[in-house]
C-alpha cells in the first residue's frame, strides 16, 4: 500500500523516474563494439564507484522521484560491493536491475538474490555459441549463462537477454530460438549508436564495423525486431521501434526523450548526466537535489535506455502536465493534453509487455 500511494503521488510529477548507475569502467570481456573492452582502458584509469557513499547518493535520487535503478558498467559484477549496493537500493524502496555479461553470475547469484535483486539482463551478441563467445573473448561463457538462468528460475529472478543490434545477428528468428534455449523470458534490444557518446560511458566503438549500418540496413533490422515479436517476447515497445524508423526516415517522431527529466545516468564519479550520449553532466549527484530538470524535446539520438522508457512514461508525464494546467484553471488545455492520441500509444506500449513489466516493477 505504501508503494501504491508513493506512485500515485509521483503521478503529479509525471510518474516515477529511473537512473542507470555505472559502478565501474572495468570489464573482463573483449567485445568488438565497445570501448569498455578488456585492455582498452589503462589500469591506472580504471574507476570503481565508492560504495560507502552510494547510500547517500540514493537518498538524493529517491528525493527527486527516482524509483528504479539499473546497475551496469563496464562489467558491474567485477565490483565486489555490488550485492550491498543492490541491498541499499532495495531497502530504500527502489526497483533494481542488473546488466551483465554473465561470466561471474554463477558465483554471485545467491548473494544478489539475498540482496533483493529481481531482474537481470544478460548480454547476448549472436544466435550461436561460437559467434557470441568469439566476440566476448570468454570461452564457455554460454555454459555459465545457461546454468545461471536455470538458477534464476529457482530464485524467482527474471532473466532477460540484452542484445545489441549488430551485424553479428544475421537472422533474428534464429536469435529468438537461441535465446529460448538459453532460458530467457524476453529480449531487450540495444539500438546501435551512430556517433561517439559524449559522456563517460564507453559503450560504443568508432572503429567497430559491427555497428556501422546504413539507414536502409538499420531500418531492415528494426523490421526484423518487429517480426520477432510474433515468436519471442520483445520488451522494446512497438511504438518506440516505430519512432526509431521515423527517426531514420527523417519523419517527425511521436515521442520526445525525457532524458534529464525522467531518465538519468549516474557514473562512477557520482556525476549525473541526462543520458549517456550528452556531452556534459547535469551536475554532481550531491547537487542533484536542487538541479533543474531538462525538458527540451530532444530526439537527437536512438539510445534505447532513454527513448524506450520515454514512450512508456509519456502518458504519466501528460497526466502530470494536465494536472498542472487544471490547478492553474486552464481546464481546456488540460483536456487537450489528456485527449492526445499519443497517450493511447503510450498506454498500449505499457500493456504490450505487461507480464514482463510487472516483474520489473516489483518493489521489495
Amino acid at each position: 500500500m505504501k508503494h501504491t500511494w508513493d506512485l500515485l503521488r509521483l503521478l503529479r510529477r509525471g510518474g516515477p523516474a529511473l537512473c542507470n548507475i555505472a559502478v565501474t569502467n572495468s570489464c573482463n570481456a573483449t567485445c568488438d563494439f565497445c570501448n569498455f573492452a578488456n585492455g582498452n582502458i589503462a589500469r591506472k584509469d580504471l574507476r570503481w564507484i565508492d560504495a560507502s557513499r552510494l547510500n547517500a547518493a540514493l537518498e538524493i535520487l529517491y528525493g527527486r522521484g527516482i524509483r528504479y535503478v539499473s546497475f551496469f558498467g563496464g562489467e558491474p559484477l567485477l565490483h565486489a560491493a555490488l550485492p550491498e549496493m543492490v541491498r541499499m537500493a532495495v531497502a530504500r524502496g527502489m526497483g533494481t536491475a542488473l546488466i551483465t555479461n554473465g561470466w561471474l553470475l554463477p558465483s554471485k547469484l545467491d548473494d544478489l538474490s539475498a540482496a533483493g535483486l529481481k531482474t537481470i539482463y544478460i548480454s547476448i551478441d549472436a544466435a550461436s555459441v561460437t559467434a557470441h563467445e568469439n566476440n566476448r573473448g570468454l570461452k564457455n561463457l554460454v555454459e555459465r549463462i545457461r546454468a545461471s538462468t536455470i538458477r534464476m528460475q529457482e530464485l524467482g529472478i527474471t532473466a532477460l537477454a540484452q542484445v545489441t543490434m549488430s551485424k553479428l545477428i544475421e537472422d533474428y528468428q534464429a536469435l529468438g530460438e537461441f535465446l529460448r534455449g538459453l532460458g530467457f523470458e524476453a529480449v531487450a534490444f540495444s539500438y546501435p549508436q551512430r556517433v561517439r557518446l559524449g559522456s563517460t560511458s564507453l559503450a560504443w566503438s568508432e572503429s567497430s564495423r559491427l555497428v556501422k549500418f546504413t539507414d536502409r540496413e538499420l531500418l531492415s533490422a528494426f523490421v526484423a525486431v518487429d517480426s520477432l515479436r510474433r515468436s519471442f517476447p520483445v520488451s522494446n515497445p512497438s511504438a518506440s521501434v516505430a519512432d526509431m524508423k521515423r527517426h531514420l526516415l527523417g519523419k517527425p517522431e511521436h515521442f520526445v526523450c525525457y532524458g534529464g527529466y525522467k531518465s538519468f545516468y549516474l557514473d562512477w564519479n557520482f556525476d549525473v548526466w541526462r543520458c549517456d550520449a550528452w556531452h556534459e553532466p547535469m551536475c554532481s549527484v550531491w547537487d542533484f537535489d536542487k538541479a533543474s530538470m531538462v525538458r527540451d524535446g530532444c530526439t537527437a539520438c536512438i539510445a534505447d535506455c532513454y527513448r524506450d522508457s520515454s514512450v512508456m512514461l509519456h502518458c504519466a508525464v501528460s497526466l502530470g502536465d494536465a494536472l498542472d494546467k487544471a490547478c492553474e484553471g486552464k481546464f481546456l488545455a488540460a483536456l487537450k493534453l489528456i485527449a492526445n492520441r499519443r497517450n493511447l500509444e503510450s498506454l498500449k506500449a505499457v500493456l504490450e509487455n505487461a507480464s514482463i513489466r510487472s516483474r520489473l516493477a516489483r518493489l521489495e
